[in-house]
């Protein structure tokens, strides 16, 4: 709120209304201007001698600056001023303030008072005899110009005075009804967001469970498999079939828990021991995490499924060695990961396609987890600053993505039971 303006917070129309009233309940001109002293509405009932002033450049300049000063003038006062404007004539002026911040004020006037009008005059023609005008015609409009003596402008200031406060309430019952309406408006786009991805979570298991095959015969099958490679001396099936059932366990876990980055790092490892064996020396592996890290919770299948994004999408058929790296490092109170690779990388027209994926809907691919269902479980279990926070690509040099995540007392207090 702090940037917006007078006119920004209340209705011009409004303002109009209030000033056209005062106006006609005393007789005299009014204007709001804003903070610098420019109209905001247009003038109620000005006099000939201030309307022929303000048509030439140089008198509106003038006036704009007067009201400028009486107006600060009456900020700093917080009450009404009574003020001679660059031409003479009497004006009044009361601050608009809100929250301590000078929005403009609401002037009226353009007037003489009776006292020692000879003088008053006389100095008035000296004033405007510079401008670019027809003097007879500012004179035979100067004549028209209302008389008032003291005793009533200083009723009319204190009138203006409650009038400014409206206005001032007005702004504030405004500020409050936009808070309200802001507040309301990211409640909502919170549930909203919620629902949403609880909703991812509640498909992502039911998808997992209609996969799922009773979990006692799974793994009795893979160990009848292994005791059979066992005794038939096949070492590497042994091992992968061993991979394959730790890969399972894995995958069967509550897709909302919480697991040790150093779990997540073995089903990395479970997982690419499979895969090197389909592509053997064209797959290597690099991961460089801060062990520190290694006890750090992390939601379940969190960097698994960009590693395999990059075996599916950045393998070139018969092309070079692929290298996938893995990086975690804590700066700045934040753990960011990063998945990089060396792959066949995408166009631009695709990276943004990816990029707004992150913030659309993504389908996804045989691991059931998306890039979208990565970004919004990371952001439902730690913030919206949180998930996947860079994406880069180019033909023919990899991708490399970043995951950021909240370091600190939140991981002091996570519970990955």
């Amino acid at each position: 709120m702090a940037s917006l303006t007078l006119r920004d917070i209340v209705d011009v129309e409004v303002l109009q209304e209030v000033q056209d009233r005062f106006s006609d309940a005393t007789g005299l001109a009014v204007i709001i201007g804003d903070e610098q002293g420019r109209p905001i509405t247009v003038p109620s009932n000005f006099t000939s001698f201030c309307t022929y002033i303000r048509s030439c450049p140089e008198g509106l300049s003038r006036c704009i600056l007067s009201d400028e000063k009486v107006g600060i003038m009456a900020a700093q006062e917080e009450r009404p001023v009574i003020h001679r404007c660059h031409s003479g004539l009497v004006d009044l002026a009361a601050p608009i303030i809100h929250d301590g911040r000078y929005l403009g004020a609401i002037l009226c006037g353009q007037v003489l008072i009776t006292e020692n009008e000879a003088e008053q005059l006389a100095a008035i023609h000296r004033s405007v005899s510079g401008l670019p005008l027809d003097q007879t015609k500012l004179a035979e409009s100067l004549r028209q110009v209302a008389r008032q003596d003291k005793k009533k402008v200083s009723a009319i200031a204190e009138l203006l005075f409650l009038t400014a406060n409206y206005i001032i309430k007005m702004i504030a019952e405004q500020v409050a009804q936009q808070e309200l309406n802001e507040k309301t408006q990211k409640l909502v786009e919170e549930l909203r967001v919620r629902a949403e991805l609880e909703k991812t979570l509640q498909d992502i298991e039911l998808k997992m469970l209609q996969s799922q095959m009773n979990p006692h015969f799974l793994f009795n099958t893979l160990n009848t498999i292994s005791r059979l490679a066992y005794l038939e001396g096949a070492e590497k099936t042994q091992e992968i079939t061993y991979s394959l059932s730790r890969i399972l366990r894995y995958n069967l876990r509550k897709i909302d828990k919480l697991v040790p980055l150093e779990e997540e790092l073995e089903y990395i490892h479970h997982y690419l021991f499979i895969q090197k064996t389909r592509y053997r020396d064209r797959l290597r592996f690099e991961c460089d995490i801060d062990p520190e890290l290694e006890r750090m919770p992390i939601p379940l299948l969190t960097l698994q499924p960009l590693i395999e994004n990059a075996i599916v999408h950045g393998f070139e058929p018969e092309g070079k060695p692929m290298t996938i790296r893995v990086r975690g490092e804590y700066a700045k109170g934040t753990v960011r990961f990063t998945v990089e690779d060396n792959g066949q990388g995408m166009p631009p027209a695709r990276l943004r396609d990816m990029l707004s994926t992150v913030h659309g809907r993504d389908t996804g691919h045989t691991t059931g987890i998306g890039l979208y269902n990565i970004h919004r479980r990371l952001q439902y279990e730690f913030g919206p600053n949180y998930g996947i926070t860079g994406m880069k690509s180019e033909p023919g040099k990899g991708v490399s993505i970043t995951i950021t995540l909240p370091g600190g007392k939140l991981y002091e207090s996570a519970d990955c039971g």
